[in-house]
């Protein structure tokens, strides 16, 4: 029994330093990556830590969903229905972030969607998806939506924000 004990014993000491010596490892890797990544100017991230190109002249939908989040792939067809409409399509671009991907999916030129950064999290909380954000160009959050849109509360979503972006103009911010 006292063998079984100290082969246990020995076993834990070794996998705990192991585990020490790996996660020194990881945390000068973390450290270099992290520095990288501040170099780096943008306002969301791409897998790869990339810069996302985003217009200067249209307010930003920034949609994060997952491909497994069901609520999120019925989601997609009305977000991409609604920004197409004429008092929208020259306003507003619509971006995907989706948590669950390795590759970007930049195919659909209405929807591109890119394999989301945990840099993306500093700014943007994403407690579920679908979490949508409407933005400025410079960053700034008009309108924050928690869950899945219809296309009643997408366009009054969307109205919200471009009321709110224009009295930021006004004021000159």
């Amino acid at each position: 029994m006292k063998r079984l004990i100290y082969r246990f014993l020995l076993f834990f000491s070794l996998g705990v330093f192991a585990g020490l010596l790996l996660t020194t490892i990881g945390c000068k890797n973390k450290e270099t990556g992290e520095a990288q990544l501040k170099n780096k100017k943008g306002i969301l991230f791409d897998k790869q830590g990339n810069p996302i190109p985003l217009p200067k002249d249209k307010l930003i939908v920034v949609n994060f969903f997952a491909y497994s989040c069901s609520s999120c792939m019925r989601e997609m067809p009305t977000l991409k229905k609604i920004i197409q409409e004429p008092k929208y399509k020259d306003k507003f671009v619509l971006i995907g972030l989706a948590l669950d991907a390795t590759k970007n999916d930049l195919s659909d030129p209405v929807f591109p969607k890119y394999a989301n950064h945990n840099r993306n999290f500093l700014f943007f909380q994403v407690p579920g998806t679908p979490t949508t954000y409407i933005i400025t160009p410079k960053g700034k959050k008009l309108v924050i939506i928690y869950g899945a849109v219809t296309e009643k509360s997408f366009r009054k979503f969307l109205d919200e924000a471009l009321e709110k972006y224009k009295k930021l103009q006004s004021q000159g911010a």
